[in-house]
Order: structure tokens, then sequence, then C-alpha cells
């Protein structure tokens, strides 16, 4: 199973108002694709974006993890 279709089952089986971390266990690689998956599924009025954590350990600052929403 592909990571997109894991992270969208796991939006897809989330109640209408729950709230949940992804990407917490990725590698920081992983997650400049995710958050790109993110924000299409935000803007497809599937999630709502809650909340980025910014990494500090690199000093680059990359999204290490989202808060969503399921609408």
């Amino acid at each position: 199973m592909s990571l997109y279709n894991q992270i969208s089952d796991e939006i897809t089986l989330m109640d209408s108002g729950e709230q949940k971390w992804i990407g917490q266990d990725l590698p920081l690689e992983s997650m400049m694709a995710v958050v790109l998956l993110l924000k299409d599924m935000a803007e497809d009025k599937i999630i709502k974006i809650r909340r980025q954590n910014h990494e500090k350990h690199t000093g680059e600052k990359l999204v290490d993890r989202v808060l969503v929403e399921k609408l």
C-alpha cells in the first residue's frame, strides 16, 4: 500500500470533527509530499489543516507533522 493510500484511508476512517496528527512516524523527506497531499485534500474540503509542526533539529524548519480535522 502506498503512503498516499495509507494516509487517505486514515482520513477516510476518521469521524467528522475528529482531529489527528499526520506524519509523526514518517521521515522528513516524505513529509514534503504528504503536506502537498493534505493541502489538496483541504482544498477539496475533505479536511481542514489545523496546525503544522516544524522540526528544529536540521535548522531548515521543515514540517514534521500536521494536525488535520475531518470535515
